[in-house]
């Protein structure tokens, strides 16, 4: 009777993680490998220049948003929403944007197709499922990348990177590391984003970040001094000051999340704030 009980049981959380639009194969690892990613993204990096925005002012601010699901849009548009009537230079979107089916990314696609702002896409663990990396690639291309703001005295770097499946990846650190020491010197603030977040808040069995990457990846933001990173993946907000870095997980934008909302920074001559704004 137990041994019945557990089985009936299994198939009840089989039927769950399908009726929550779950792929099983990629809730435990992701089913595309984060090298054969990062070739893809650096091949599509070398067809598509670095993107420079450029701001009339000393100041200027951008938004995060990050756990879309896009499978309904009444939170997703609304931040959408937000960014056009907003004077926000830039949008990251920092993964989970929808649950890999190429259904909910041709929805998605068709929510944002007259939207002339910068948008900047980022995977997530749940944009892998059911095979998404390919839909991903097609419609937004890279994952690892980098763009800059400019502003009549300075510029700053915002790097973006691919944690869809729960670690970087040697060459992606490299990439990274690289990246740090050439250009690092050359702006005045530095921010990182990626969907997993690096600091875990609380136990959960989904696309946990690997313990050596983590500690390497501490040191790095301490040595080039990073001074914002932004993720998401876990839906709570939460905040985190590691030496000079602050580093946030953001509210999932998910319809189904009665405290969805998204992040505003704002830089400027002074200091590079944040400020947490929910729907």
């Amino acid at each position: 009777m137990g041994n019945k009980i557990k089985i009936f049981s299994l198939l009840l959380i089989f039927a769950g993680i399908y009726s929550c639009d779950i792929d099983f194969t990629g809730f435990i690892r992701s089913t595309d490998r984060v090298e054969d990613r990062f070739i893809q993204s650096m091949e599509y990096n070398d067809n598509h220049p670095t993107e420079n925005i450029i701001v009339n002012s000393t100041d200027y601010s951008l938004l995060a948003a990050s756990d879309l699901h896009v499978g309904t849009t009444i939170n997703t548009e609304k931040l959408l929403n937000y960014y056009i009537s907003s004077d926000d230079v830039a949008l990251m979107l920092v993964g989970d944007i929808v649950s890999g089916r190429r259904e909910h990314y041709e929805l998605f696609n068709e929510t944002t197709d007259t939207i002339s702002k910068p948008l900047f896409f980022m995977v997530g663990n749940h944009d892998l499922y059911f095979d998404g990396w390919k839909s991903f690639y097609e419609l937004f291309g890279s994952s690892t990348y980098y763009f800059t703001v400019t502003t009549t005295d300075t510029a700053d770097l915002y790097i973006c990177l691919d944690s869809g499946g729960g670690t970087l990846g040697k060459s992606q650190v490299a990439w990274l590391e690289n990246l740090l020491d050439e250009q690092r010197e050359n702006y005045r603030y530095c921010i990182i984003s990626s969907h997993v977040n690096i600091l875990r808040t609380r136990r959960t069995s989904s696309t946990n970040p690997l313990v050596e990457e983590v500690a390497f990846l501490l040191d790095l933001f301490a040595k080039y001094d990073v001074n914002l990173v932004i993720t998401g993946h876990d839906h709570v907000q939460d905040v985190a000051k590691m030496g000079n870095t602050t580093i946030l997980i953001l509210d999932a934008v998910v319809d189904s999340n009665p405290d969805a909302g998204f992040l505003k920074v704002t830089a400027n001559p002074d200091n590079l704030t944040y400020e947490f704004v929910r729907f």
